[in-house]
């Protein structure tokens, strides 16, 4: 079956017992009501996870304007930036839509808006139908418990996608990366 913005919608009416759309632009209370949070909400999932499918890298440079004090460049984020996930061993702050820091170049490995469901992990197809009937519960059943339990469901899922994605990434050896700001701590 074909991931799509319609099935996660179904799958999160289907969870409280309500009527399935054909289309987000049907005209029924419940294609309007999953239209009017389906974006909103998963870019708010993206940005709770480093999911692996939606990472980018990229190379910053800085704008011709600087900051006024604190550090010496700007770099624009890219139009579909959601979260930071490495930036190197920077001493840097997001400002607006821009990076500041003191360097002249950052490698950026970031979460972006990945909006092609045919992409997406299963684990979070699952995550965002659970999302969203934290949302739909109540306005569409009155039920604010069933609005609860999936918000806890989603928070258990969202512990075992953080446990797999460990899993798929190597550890790193603090001994290998000598400049790691990790090998000079001490207990």
């Amino acid at each position: 079956m074909t991931t799509t913005n319609v099935s996660i919608c179904n799958e999160a009416l289907s969870m409280i017992g309500a009527k399935s759309i054909n289309s987000l632009d049907d005209n029924t209370e419940n294609a309007r009501r999953c239209a009017s949070i389906y974006d909103a909400t998963r870019k708010a999932l993206l940005r709770m996870h480093p999911w692996s499918f939606a990472k980018k890298r990229i190379q910053l440079a800085p704008v011709s304007t600087h900051p006024t004090f604190g550090y010496s460049h700007a770099f624009p984020l890219p139009n579909d930036f959601l979260r930071v996930i490495d930036a190197g061993d920077l001493d840097y702050e997001i400002e607006g839509r821009h990076i500041l820091a003191n360097c002249s170049l950052i490698n950026l490995v970031y979460v972006f808006d990945n909006d092609n469901e045919q992409t997406w992990d299963s684990l979070f197809c699952e995550c965002l139908a659970l999302y969203m009937v934290r949302k739909l519960a109540k306005p569409i059943t009155g039920s604010q418990a069933e609005a609860d339990s999936a918000w806890q469901q989603l928070q258990m899922l969202l512990k075992q996608a953080r446990a797999i994605n460990g899993q798929e990434k190597p550890a790193q050896d603090f001994v290998a990366y000598p400049h790691s700001r990790f090998s000079e701590v001490r207990y």
